[in-house]
């Protein structure tokens, strides 16, 4: 439910809050024909951020690099299944060895603070926390694990003062989630851990198919194959190598008569590992 202030006329007003387009999120490599599969970590991360927005907590969302867990945001949310409606949702990507100088700035430019840039931060703490305290806020923090101690001390500043109306969301990757595990003001004040899961062998062989129509007519030990080989569950992997299987078919047809694909696809496909 929204929430109103009574203001005359002549009292300066909030930034006006822009309403983001719901729209399907992108594919990886914007794999034509590919598919969102509704895989059951939708509907938990649904109910985790409605939890979170309804007792204005933190969730941690965490999971291995290419499981999808900015794709499973951007899903949600498209799909208006959180009510995000009364919420003002806020994306931030922070640089790498982010500071809380370089934290503010990210803000003043989410918020459209164009005229109350962080130069004295004195003057933007305050002009922040009117407008948070405006209106509840979704803040979503992606690549969490870049902010350093003092950006999460920053966080809780904002997350614990009485008047601002804030839940945050930080997605992290499965090696961030050390960094996250660390932050002492997180344990008290996060709802809810949830991770992003590689696909089993067996949702592979579900959800591959509804994934891209390639699959669909496919051997399946040939997915098996993949999976094993080169993909291990992993959306962003076989997104790569549905682009690469579509280069090579020639002309597209069913992967039964192409008993050196894989081999073909190991050399146009480095071994999965998450760097983060």
């Amino acid at each position: 439910m929204s929430h109103t202030t009574r203001a005359s006329s002549s009292a300066p007003r909030a930034p006006t809050a822009r309403r983001r387009p719901s729209r399907p999120p992108r594919h990886h490599l914007s794999l034509p024909d590919a598919a969102t599969v509704s895989v059951p970590v939708l509907e938990h991360l649904a109910r985790g951020l409605e939890q979170t927005l309804n007792q204005q907590a933190i969730i941690c969302l965490y999971g291995d690099a290419g499981c999808g867990k900015t794709f499973a945001l951007d899903t949600v949310f498209a799909a208006g299944a959180v009510p995000t409606h009364r919420a003002r949702l806020v994306r931030l990507l922070p640089r790498p060895a982010a500071t809380p100088a370089a934290l503010r700035a990210h803000l003043a430019d989410a918020l459209n603070l164009t005229d109350k840039r962080p130069e004295d931060p004195g003057l933007f703490d305050t002009a922040l926390r009117k407008v948070l305290a405006n209106r509840e806020h979704l803040l979503v923090v992606d690549e969490a694990q870049r902010l350093n101690a003092a950006c999460f001390e920053y966080l809780r500043y904002l997350f614990d003062d009485p008047d601002p109306r804030l839940a945050i969301v930080l997605s992290a990757g499965e090696r961030g989630l050390a960094v996250l595990r660390r932050q002492k003001m997180l344990a008290s004040r996060t709802a809810v851990w949830l991770k992003v899961p590689a696909l089993t062998p067996d949702e592979v062989r579900w959800a591959i198919p509804r994934f891209h129509p390639l699959w669909q007519t496919s051997d399946p030990q040939a997915v098996d194959l993949l999976d094993t080989r080169l993909c291990h569950g992993n959306f962003r992997r076989w997104a790569q190598a549905t682009r690469h299987t579509l280069r090579l078919l020639r002309p597209p047809g069913d992967l039964t008569d192409h008993p050196v694909l894989e081999d073909l696809l190991r050399a146009r496909l480095l071994p999965h590992q998450d760097t983060r």
